[in-house]
């Protein structure tokens, strides 16, 4: 089953936005809290490196606290 971590400002609507498009989310868990962008983008970077979790950095630096995320999915919508 595919993994994904990402990291988002608003967790409630990057889930909502994740349920929307791929098939059988689970497992969905908050794997860190950051103050930086930079900081939460280095655990993503790391965390998807070492799981073998699909991840693509990205978005605009807006200020924290930023949360680091990850889930389990079947397949892409």
């Amino acid at each position: 089953m595919p993994c994904r971590v990402g990291i988002t400002t608003n967790p409630e609507e990057r889930k909502a936005y994740w349920n929307r498009n791929v098939h059988g989310l689970s497992n969905w868990r908050i794997i860190g809290t950051h103050q930086s962008k930079q900081d939460a983008q280095e655990q993503e970077s790391n965390y998807a490196s070492k799981h073998g979790c699909h991840a693509h950095p990205g978005g605009e630096d807006v200020p924290g606290p930023w949360y680091v995320y990850r889930f389990n999915y079947t397949r892409k919508k």
